[in-house]
């Protein structure tokens, strides 16, 4: 049983394109068995679209970033109980449509991914953490050879010192490096099948094998990494530590026949087995890993249009944007049930479980 938790909502607004308030914040108590979690509603921010959040190290502060044109990054002050949240930062940006930020590497930094405007922007922090200066824009219209390009996701490598993001127009994961400002250089790419899509990204805890959603052609792709040479060209922080990845396997996300536009993906604690989220079957499939490909071994029904979930112990909580609600789930090794009734929450977009 997992111990109460503040978790952050973003969602799409009634103030932008959808229902909701903009952040919530609200205690989870979850119950056992398969008995329904406990909700206690804490406090509400009004903004834009806010689609994405991420929570400070210590968890003092939110930070999220808005779709809107142009973006926006914002940051809020929360109180220990999570009853108050205080606007400290909202950041015009360049890009447009921003959908996802990450922490970079180096100089206390957030990257944020615009999937409206195809871009990649960098941004600084002050020692409380604040966002101060937008410091990087990076457009990969200068690689999409007349294509459209939509960045959807900034991941940090693990067991090295890259950062990842998929580009679900290009079909590409771009490789980015980091120098001591916190600019980025690029520094590789993973091709995917054209037409694939690739949405998010998650990578083992060396980074041996990253495994991708596929929006487009509704596949989770897996790629294996392999060592080579330094390349005295690469940005400094890479050399002496190049790897590159190659797509060994892609397999069917859902046992469902039609279209499925898969959404977010992640890793169990144990990195035994995958969750992988399913829009146009609406469902959340568990893969094990223990083949030499993953294989799909369980498959449960959520709300419609899951966007985004994270994990809570050993619970699965997942955003079905357009039933606005959240479902609960429960990982049991190879088992996935559902726990409970779902939790109301209007257009949710985004999950983040304060650490």
């Amino acid at each position: 049983m997992s111990s109460p938790a503040i978790v952050a909502t973003g969602a799409y607004s009634r103030s932008g394109t959808g229902r909701g308030t903009g952040i919530e914040l609200m205690r989870l108590t979850p119950g056992q068995g398969q008995a329904a979690c406990g909700v206690e509603r804490l406090a509400s921010v009004e903004l834009e679209n806010p689609t994405f959040l991420l929570w400070s190290r210590d968890g003092t502060l939110l930070y999220a970033v808005l779709e809107t044109s142009p973006s926006r990054l914002v940051a809020l002050r929360v109180s220990e109980d999570g009853t108050t949240a205080e606007l400290v930062a909202d950041l015009p940006l360049q890009g447009e449509g921003a959908c996802h930020l990450a922490y970079g590497h180096r100089a206390r930094t957030l990257v944020i991914a615009d999937y409206g405007s195809g871009s990649v922007e960098t941004v600084t922090l002050d020692e409380q953490g604040v966002p101060v200066e937008l410091v990087d824009f990076d457009s990969h219209r200068h690689h999409a050879d007349g294509l459209d390009p939509h960045p959807h996701q900034i991941v940090q490598m693990p067991g090295t010192e890259l950062l990842a993001v998929p580009d679900l127009g290009l079909d590409r994961v771009f490789l980015y490096a980091q120098d001591t400002t916190g600019q980025i250089d690029l520094a590789g790419e993973i091709p995917l099948r054209r037409g694939s899509g690739p949405r998010h990204l998650v990578a083992d805890h060396e980074s041996e094998l990253l495994h991708i959603s596929c929006e487009l052609n509704g596949t989770v792709a897996t790629a294996v990494r392999q060592e080579g040479e330094s390349d005295p060209n690469l940005p400094r922080p890479v050399r002496g530590a190049q790897y590159r990845w190659t797509v060994r396997t892609t397999v069917e996300a859902s046992g469902h026949e039609g279209t499925n536009a898969l959404s977010h993906l992640e890793l169990t604690a144990d990195e035994g087995h995958l969750l992988v989220a399913n829009r146009g079957p609406d469902t959340i499939s568990l893969l094990s890993l223990v083949a030499m490909r993953p294989r799909l071994v369980a498959e449960v029904e959520v709300g419609a249009h899951p966007r985004h979930f994270t994990q809570l112990g050993d619970l699965v909580l997942v955003a079905a944007q357009e039933a606005d609600r959240i479902d609960v789930l429960r990982v049991e090794g190879e088992r996935l049930s559902t726990v409970g009734e779902p939790i109301e929450s209007p257009s949710v977009a985004c999950l983040a479980v304060r650490p």
